[in-house]
């Protein structure tokens, strides 16, 4: 027999196998009914039984992310309603976005229009941008962190491994933090990350949007590191035959090797976006 759940007295899940949206590193994520509202939510919660849970680095993160959505409020960011603390359990209650996560729409389209993917990536920059302002980075961008609304429209959501300009640092220098086909070629090498990292991952991200494949890949995770740090980036030309040279420009600056070559802010990548939906000359190649 399925079994339902009240989170915090308020959020209500109907029933725990239907309702899973689903598992990840910190945590296990459910669909819900707020009570007081009647809005869909999802609720994150870390389990107190999990063997990830017992770490005071999984806590960490976990409260991490927490605190990066409460200081973040941005259409494209996916909004926190509450966090709950009860019985030896840490839940954070957020936003649903019924649309699922851009990987679910990457499975199942292959790539998606070119026109479409820049019209997602200026949303996420917008969000990027409003992060990067208050000192955020995000650490982790990838598909599985961007979820869709119902209208289509991405929500930036997993801050568990951002970094906070005025909190501590989660991690030392020489790890690597973060889904390795997205790390930037310096986090690779150990260096303490900025923006510029930020900005190296969301050019993997707009590339697998419009080519439906990753810039760098390999066989064994050695490989891949090995593909980022020496490899040049790809054709987008070859692999998206029709592709406007605006856009395949700005992502080729975007996986510049050397961080001094990129496209210096997340401001200017939404700058660039903008000026290509137009039909406008990407205002950062000006100078190129």
């Amino acid at each position: 027999m399925s079994r339902s759940e009240q989170i915090g007295g308020r959020f209500q899940i109907d029933d725990l196998e239907r309702d899973l949206l689903g598992r990840g590193g910190m945590g296990t994520v459910y669909r819900a009914t707020d009570a007081l509202t009647g809005q869909i939510v999802a609720v994150k919660v870390l389990d107190k039984t999990s063997e990830v849970s017992q770490t005071s680095e999984v806590f960490a993160r976990f409260a991490r992310e927490g605190e990066a959505l409460r200081q973040l409020s941005h259409p494209n960011i996916v909004r926190i309603v509450a966090a709950v603390q009860e019985q030896g359990r840490h839940c954070l209650v957020m936003e649903y976005a019924a649309g699922g996560s851009l990987r679910s729409v990457l499975k199942r389209e292959g790539r998606l229009p070119a026109t479409r993917a820049a019209e997602i990536a200026l949303d996420l920059a917008d969000a990027l941008t409003h992060a990067h302002r208050l000192g955020i980075l995000h650490r982790d961008l990838k598909p599985e962190n961007v979820l869709l609304a119902a209208d289509g429209t991405p929500r930036l959501a997993d801050f568990g491994l951002a970094h906070l300009a005025a909190g501590p640092r989660l991690t030392q220098s020489g790890v690597l933090v973060g889904t390795v086909d997205y790390v930037s070629p310096e986090a690779c090498q150990g260096v303490v990350v900025s923006e510029l990292s930020d900005i190296w991952s969301f050019g993997v991200l707009l590339f697998e949007m419009v080519a439906g494949c990753l810039p760098f890949a390999g066989t064994t995770f050695a490989a891949r590191l090995d593909a980022i740090l020496t490899q040049p980036a790809p054709d987008l030309g070859r692999l998206v035959p029709g592709i406007s040279d605006g856009l395949a420009d700005l992502v080729y600056r975007m996986l510049e090797k050397d961080p001094c070559q990129r496209v210096p802010s997340m401001r200017l990548v939404g700058a660039d976006l903008e000026a290509i939906l137009k039909g406008r000359r990407p205002l950062s190649s000006t100078s190129s």
